[in-house]
């Protein structure tokens, strides 16, 4: 059975910070941090913990040739970042941009630890070139030719795709000739183009001034 003390740190909600800084951190500056941390019941207070020297830091972009100090803590007590980062910014005299304060598991403070990670271990150093006022690389050219965009042969190619669809267009929408016996001769029926003398079929077997005769039956 648990005793009173280990009911209540079992409940206690723990508050895992971590906080970076690019100033000197020497014994003065870390006895300083960690008497100020007090306030916030804070436990396992990490000594800093210093990376290599980086060109640009991810926390830190607008810094070149630069060394981050880690201190990770655990307090027992509700910890604000940004007041926390105030705070230290007024007890250890330096700029809002020399440090940065985060929750340990908050997203972007993991997805900062990979980066940094894949940064020192995996990815070779990359070597920034100034483009503008420089020709473009090979790899940077277009695909496609200039004269299949534009010019005398793209225009060409343009044309007789053009004709060819109306060919096409020509040919489904051709009407065929219909052949009716009511209309007059002189007349042009559906599907001629201009009017032409044609014999109705009642003319062989009707002469002309007379009507035709039906015997009875």
């Amino acid at each position: 059975m648990k005793t009173l003390k280990e009911y209540i740190e079992s409940v206690i909600q723990k508050h895992d910070v971590r906080i970076k800084l690019i100033c000197d951190c020497n014994d003065d500056v870390c006895d300083r941090i960690e008497k100020h941390l007090e306030k916030y019941d804070a436990e396992r207070i990490s000594r800093p913990n210093k990376t290599i020297l980086m060109k640009r830091p991810l926390d830190f972009p607008n810094v070149d040739m630069a060394e981050v100090y880690i201190i990770d803590f655990t307090a027992n007590l509700p910890v604000s970042p940004e007041m926390l980062r105030q705070e230290l910014v007024n007890l250890l005299s330096i700029s809002e941009s020399q440090i940065v304060v985060r929750m340990a598991n908050e997203p972007r403070e993991i997805e900062a630890q990979h980066d940094e990670a894949d940064e020192l271990f995996h990815k070779k150093p990359v070597e920034l070139k100034a483009k503008l006022g420089t020709d473009y690389d090979k790899d940077e050219a277009p695909k496609e030719k200039a004269s299949d965009l534009y010019g005398d042969k793209y225009n060409s190619a343009f044309l007789k795709e053009l004709k060819k669809l109306s060919d096409a267009r020509k040919k489904e929408t051709k009407t065929k000739l219909v052949k009716d016996p009511d209309v007059p001769v002189t007349m042009p029926e559906i599907g001629d183009p201009k009017g032409v003398e044609k014999t109705s079929p009642l003319s062989k077997t009707t002469k002309p001034g007379k009507q035709p005769s039906f015997a009875r039956t």
